[in-house]
């Protein structure tokens, strides 16, 4: 079998998948990016301002979606086009 691909041809679809609203994009405390599927959004309502936690343990990123990030008021003359926060501890599975 043969395992290669073409790296341009999985960050394009990639950009597609995000442009379309199926997947967002989270980056996590290495400046890795990881992508999970949107399950609220379109292409016309992209919203995944929601908490993400990285567990210490296992490595593992999830979604919080019931968490939402908090309003933060911008200084004048600043325009906020993407919020991200990322929570890193053990996570319930690790825990036991």
């Amino acid at each position: 079998m043969d395992r290669s691909f073409d790296r341009v041809t999985v960050y394009r679809t990639l950009k597609t998948f995000l442009d379309k609203g199926l997947i967002h994009k989270v980056l996590d405390d290495e400046g890795v990016s990881k992508y999970a599927l949107c399950s609220e959004c379109s292409k016309e309502n992209h919203n995944h301002e929601h908490v993400h936690f990285k567990c210490e343990s296992c490595g593992q990123t999830q979604c919080l979606d019931n968490i939402r990030i908090p309003e933060i008021d911008l200084p004048a003359g600043f325009l906020a086009k993407e919020k991200n926060l990322l929570i890193q501890g053990v996570c319930d599975q690790c825990d036991q």
